[in-house]
């Protein structure tokens, strides 16, 4: 899309009939069986008082009744909207709207509140200008005899009307964009889907849309900046999706949409929605700027039964599936294989929560070893899922959903709780403790909760901050190499060791590990095994060792499977190791053994070989 295409998405807006968009404003707020606003309650008692009425309230006009939010002295809260008092105000399109006397007015002496005892026949409204500039009803109130309000009463009634929209765009819009929030587009979406039950042919697509690369835009152009694109980016969904369909800016960069009507016009905006956002935008003193999103959609013929949020976590487990750096925006639908996704998510937020029916995490270690002077040197922490009908699930087909569904956190504090645990109670039976790695995700280690929580977990069960090593990926690093330094001096400030983890695998890049100190490398397995009968791993492997020894970093090279490799990495000084060959990763209760054999050698005894190290760590 370009500006031309711009252009006409808005020339489209324009040529709406006035009503249609006067309606599509209203969709920004969810008042309609919204429950009682304390604040709208509170402004509509003031005006009662202010103009010495009695009975008053807040109408909103919708297409066949009007609804009021907020009501003194009225029972209803809906009322057709033909022959009304508010409807009248809302057409005269002035900022004020008074009869003196109704009973005097043919548009209204057979109005219930005229005809009716008491019978009221005075009435004032102060009309509601959305922020955008769209009426939406009427600060109204009413009194039983015929007169005019003055000048002063006039004014506190529109300065409340104001205050009045205030709330209503607090409580129901999101505050960058003005478009509706999370709750409210749920909220008509519900709505949408029952009053369209009984419509034949009716089809419903629900759209979440995630911007990517936007947290990385307001880092390097500013807030204001980002907020002027999501602006942009909401104008332009709301021109595309029209005023018969829903869309909204749920928050930061994520937003989410519902088409109602033929599938075949689905198919053909969903194709335009592409272009809609991925077309360039000119910014000011930046120029043109593009940003791509991930959306995702579950679609659905009605009557439906279910829930409104049900369909947009749908769409959302649908956009988070998208992966890779996306060239253009992409679109992927909803399906069995997401709903089993879906379902899992679900099942692992139960068991971080602890509810048992979901199973729980538990954390199994692999011993770190130095075969040249057959000692236990470390183990690192790897999280499993004990799931009551999967048995032990692996963190590869559970990591991944955690975090692309923002439960990495919880996840990986989770893991560190249970670590310090562990290790408390090795120590409480006299056990002698070894440091423990933890690989945790860049999302966890930049978490703003991060360095507060490890400091807690160490105060709590008394561990040494020598004794926990966290682990950082190559790839983490090249992403976020200046945040990840800043958080690196805070974990050394508590004695924290410093891992860079699956070295070579990104671009062995010396700037980015030169940019905070650390203490150990470790060599991805790629550059193990096979070292010994590969020339060209053997190669790799001779530059990452130098680049240990430059450093002046301890060296562990990662998945040793083969007494070959061994061999090999011994005759080149390498005898720091993980992997198979010696041991599998092992339970806490297996830990606890091995630390007790190891505490029970005697003290005496020769240096275990490497290989009688295998068989002790295997027994």
């Amino acid at each position: 899309m370009d500006v031309g295409t711009d252009i006409l998405l808005e020339l489209e807006f324009q040529q709406m009939d006035s009503e249609d968009r006067r309606l599509a404003e209203l969709s920004r707020y969810a008042v309609t069986i919204d429950q009682s606003d304390p604040n709208l309650n509170f402004l509509t008692q003031l005006a009662v008082k202010a103009a010495g009425a009695q009975i008053g309230g807040i109408s909103i006009v919708y297409q066949s009744q009007i609804w009021l939010p907020s009501r003194i002295g009225v029972d209803v809260n809906t009322v057709p909207r033909a022959g009304s008092f508010c409807t009248q105000a809302v057409g005269s399109h002035a900022n004020w709207f008074e009869v003196e006397d109704a009973t005097l007015d043919e548009r209204f002496c057979s109005n219930p509140l005229v005809t009716s005892a008491p019978g009221y026949s005075h009435y004032a409204a102060a009309l509601l200008n959305g922020a955008r500039g769209y009426l939406l009803g009427t600060l109204w109130v009413m009194s039983d005899r015929p007169r005019l309000l003055d000048d002063e009463q006039r004014t506190t009634m529109q300065a409340l009307a104001n205050q009045i929209v205030d709330v209503l765009e607090l409580r129901y819009c999101n505050e960058i964009t003005g478009m509706s929030n999370r709750s409210t587009f749920l909220h008509h979406l519900q709505m949408g889907l029952s009053a369209d039950a009984g419509t034949p042919g009716t089809h419903v697509v629900v759209g979440f849309v995630d911007l990517m690369g936007f947290r990385q835009f307001n880092d390097v152009f500013g807030r204001e900046t980002g907020n002027q694109a999501l602006r942009i980016i909401g104008e332009r969904l709301s021109r595309w999706a029209g005023t018969k369909n829903l869309v909204a800016h749920l928050s930061g960069d994520k937003f989410a949409f519902a088409l109602f009507g033929p599938r075949r016009q689905h198919i053909e905006q969903l194709e335009l929605l592409k272009t809609v956002i991925s077309a360039p935008f000119k910014l000011e003193n930046i120029g043109n700027r593009t940003l791509h999103a991930r959306v995702g959609i579950e679609h659905l013929d009605t009557p439906f039964g279910g829930s409104a949020v049900a369909l947009l976590d749908a769409a959302d487990t649908a956009a988070s599936s998208i992966t890779g750096n996306l060239l253009r925006t992409t679109v992927k639908e909803y399906g069995l294989e997401l709903l089993a996704r879906s379902h899992l998510i679900m099942e692992l937020q139960g068991a971080l929560d602890g509810e048992s029916m979901h199973g729980y995490l538990v954390v199994h270690y692999q011993p770190q070893v130095n075969f040249h002077t057959g000692e236990l040197i470390g183990l690192e922490a790897l999280v499993r899922w004990q799931h009551p009908e999967k048995g032990l699930i692996m963190p590869n087909a559970f990591i991944p959903l955690a975090e692309s569904t923002n439960k990495i956190y919880p996840l990986d504090h989770q893991v560190l709780r249970q670590v310090c645990r562990d290790m408390r109670q090795w120590m409480d039976s006299g056990l002698d403790i070894v440091p423990v790695s933890l690989n945790m995700s860049r999302a966890s280690l930049l978490h703003p909760s991060m360095v507060t929580d490890l400091r807690a977990a160490l105060a709590r069960y008394h561990i040494p901050g020598h004794m926990l090593e966290l682990e950082i990926t190559e790839s983490q690093l090249l992403e976020t190499q200046s945040l990840l330094s800043a958080r690196v001096d805070e974990f050394r400030a508590l004695g924290i060791r410093i891992a860079v983890d699956d070295f070579g695998t990104g671009y062995s890049n010396l700037d980015a590990i030169n940019s905070f100190p650390f203490d150990r490398l470790k060599v991805d397995r790629q550059f193990v095994h096979g070292v010994s009968s590969n020339e060209r791993i053997a190669g790799l492997f001779h530059l990452i060792q130098g680049i240990a020894e430059l450093f002046k970093a301890d060296l562990l090279c990662e998945g040793l499977e083969d007494a070959a490799d061994l061999e090999w990495l011994s005759r080149r000084g390498a005898n720091c190791v993980q992997g198979w060959y010696f041991s599998k990763s092992r339970t806490p209760d297996s830990i606890v053994s091995l630390l007790t054999r190891l505490r029970d050698r005697p003290q005496q005894a020769l240096a275990l070989s490497a290989a009688q190290l295998r068989d002790f760590l295997q027994e």
